[in-house]
């Protein structure tokens, strides 16, 4: 059996064990007027595995997000607020991430679909694999009309993930389970690094703890002229990514000239993608 094949069914076999028992933290950054987040909300609500809460973090007071958040049974959903409008979603997550009563997280954007088996999955991952500190999970594109985007397949293996996260961010935002306390202890998401900042905690996830994907389509990803992630990344943050992928490089005993290297390959990829 091939390594990406044994790594499958290592996956797989996790996924039937466990009693599925740890709650979940959603942690839902929001900025005004997310008008998916109703949408979000519904598709939280449906999970198969119960055991959760909601902590949404306002990025700026708006009535139409707190009249979103009610469509969530009342008791398991807690609003934030950041001290000043427009922080950007590192600082909102890193309110929420505080706030945030369980050991596993959940991220999850204001505009994304999780599947109704996302959290059974995930959690079961996790009370079978207690050296797993991140799990991301496999996803598809749709848009606004319901048009199918297709897959969002990611990279399995935790050695192989690794390496490949030492050039480029394979995994959505959306997907990832993390464990609090390891996110905490790294001071949670760097604001400094402006629209990678999730690229940047996985990063310095590696080599503290696993780092793995979930080979199953968990997440319907939507694609919309207004998403965040589409906006301009060439500026100081690459610096701060540079700094987080040489430090992961060191402690997985790997070369930092080739961590350089890979760097300049993947600011070329965001120059020929006009993200400067």
């Amino acid at each position: 059996m091939g390594a990406t094949a044994l790594a499958y069914s290592c996956l797989n076999s996790a996924v039937g064990g466990g009693s599925m028992s740890q709650p979940v933290s959603f942690l839902i950054p929001c900025a005004p007027k997310s008008k998916y987040l109703a949408e979000t909300l519904r598709a939280i609500d449906a999970q198969t595995h119960q055991d959760w809460e909601v902590v949404l973090v306002f990025d700026g007071e708006c009535e139409e997000n707190r009249t979103a958040a009610k469509e969530l049974p009342e008791g398991r959903v807690k609003i934030l607020l950041t001290d000043k409008p427009r922080s950007g979603p590192a600082v909102a997550r890193n309110v929420g991430l505080k706030e945030c009563a369980h050991e596993l997280v959940a991220l999850c954007d204001a505009d994304d679909l999780p599947a109704p088996d996302r959290l059974a999955k995930q959690v079961a991952q996790f009370e079978a694999r207690p050296e797993l500190g991140l799990l991301a999970t496999w996803g598809r594109k749709f848009t606004d009309a319901g048009e199918d985007r297709g897959p969002m397949p990611t990279p399995i293996g935790s050695e192989k993930l690794a390496k490949i996260l030492l050039l480029f961010n394979p995994m959505t935002n959306s997907t990832v389970m993390l464990r609090r306390s390891i996110a905490l202890e790294l001071n949670g998401f760097n604001p400094a690094a402006v629209r990678v900042e999730d690229y940047d905690l996985w990063l310095r996830f590696l080599g503290r703890a696993v780092v793995d994907v979930l080979p199953e389509e968990l997440l319907r990803y939507r694609v919309h002229d207004g998403q965040y992630s589409r906006g301009r990344i060439l500026g100081p943050q690459t610096s701060v990514l540079l700094d987080s992928k040489l430090g992961a490089a060191r402690r997985l005993g790997l070369s930092t000239a080739a961590t350089r290297f890979k760097h300049l390959l993947w600011l070329a990829v965001q120059v020929a993608n006009r993200r400067w």
